[in-house]
């Protein structure tokens, strides 16, 4: 074969090799929903409805309180058999009594002082966690801690909050004890064990440095969990960073060498006061484009390892006020949303003829 053949065999060679490692790297994205807990919902209908719709990823909280926990783990061992019989993988949210202003965990810890807050993350964090080493992979150390951080003037570190200095100050060395505590714990299981658990870490918006500050105060973590929610347009390779120039949000992820997870998305419209939460509704279908938008920049972007996907959340939530009450995937569990549709067409699930007509007729 003459050295131009080979050339041009080659060349058709390499984009089919080029496009099948494309296509394998889309399809390692996993997608899912966050949803409420066993004691809250009956599981078994929504991870029955999420297998039919493509989604493998289910995120719940749990409370490690002195009052919760028991309760908890028996809901727990209930969650993990259902999740096993529909192929869902749990990623649980664990808090702390610190969340309810507890530092002393119910007087187990008298001093209440920092080493008590240790004592707490460690505590709490080995004697739950042990328990399920065999079922669940990832553990998320609490949710949006960063933005407890305030500035001098009281406000939250929103367009900053880029460096571990910003972080700089008692609560957040508050919590570090708890988080340090809860990570120990995580490693100690694994240590003693041979497991291969992971500790999930969590911030939002501009405040990465909420990570370097936590890995500073010895908090290890395995993996980032990211929450992203913007309107339509926006774009997170040119994202937004308050007065100072937009950066690359993958690329800024990626610099810390570890796996993300986008478990909380959704459209930031939702925020806004007029939003109708109804189909027709001007927010509402503008919501749908940015999701939409959304979804193909986190399948499409190359700078990072993205495992999975999360939508906030599966359920509306009415008793809450807005907008906390409206960020659902469905109203109740037979009255399912547009967004749902949406997102059943990205994980590959099922769409009636009628809700592909719905997206179809959108420009979905």
């Amino acid at each position: 074969m003459s050295h131009r053949l080979a050339k041009f065999v080659a060349l058709p060679l390499l984009v089919t090799w080029a496009i099948a490692a494309a296509c394998s790297h889309a399809n390692a994205l996993e997608w899912g929903v966050g949803g409420p807990p066993q004691k809250r919902r009956d599981l078994a209908p929504i991870f029955q409805l999420m297998r039919e719709r493509g989604l493998t990823q289910y995120r719940t909280g749990l409370n490690l309180t002195q009052d919760a926990e028991p309760g908890e783990a028996a809901m727990f061992r209930q969650t993990i058999a259902l999740a096993r019989k529909y192929s869902i993988t749990l990623h649980p949210l664990v808090n702390f009594p610190f969340r309810y202003g507890d530092r002393t965990d119910k007087g187990r810890y008298p001093k209440g002082d920092r080493d008590a807050l240790y004592r707490q993350g460690y505590d709490r964090t080995y004697a739950f966690v042990r328990q399920f080493k065999d079922d669940v992979s990832d553990w998320e150390l609490e949710n949006e801690i960063n933005l407890f951080a305030v500035d001098s003037d009281g406000k939250k570190l929103f367009g900053r909050g880029m460096t571990a200095a910003d972080f700089e100050m008692p609560l957040m060395e508050d919590w570090a004890q708890v988080l340090h505590g809860a990570s120990d714990a995580i490693d100690q299981i694994n240590r003693e064990t041979g497991s291969r658990l992971r500790k999930v870490l969590n911030t939002t918006s501009t405040m990465l440095g909420f990570l370097d500050f936590m890995e500073s105060r010895g908090v290890k973590y395995d993996v980032i969990s990211y929450h992203y929610y913007e309107v339509a347009g926006q774009n997170p390779h040119r994202h937004w960073n308050g007065r100072n120039p937009p950066f690359d949000l993958f690329k800024k992820l990626a610099s810390y060498h570890r796996p993300v997870t986008f478990n909380e998305v959704n459209c930031a419209e939702i925020y806004k006061p007029a939003y109708g939460n109804r189909p027709g509704d001007p927010l509402t279908e503008q919501c749908l484009r940015s999701l939409r938008d959304t979804f193909q920049y986190l399948k499409n972007q190359k700078d990072v390892e993205i495992e999975s996907v999360m939508v906030y959340e599966l359920f509306d939530e009415p008793q809450k006020k807005p907008p906390e009450n409206r960020f659902g995937l469905m109203y109740e569990i037979d009255r399912p949303k547009v967004a749902l549709f949406l997102l059943s067409e990205f994980a590959g699930g099922r769409l009636s003829a009628e809700e592909s007509t719905e997206l179809r007729t959108r420009g979905l």
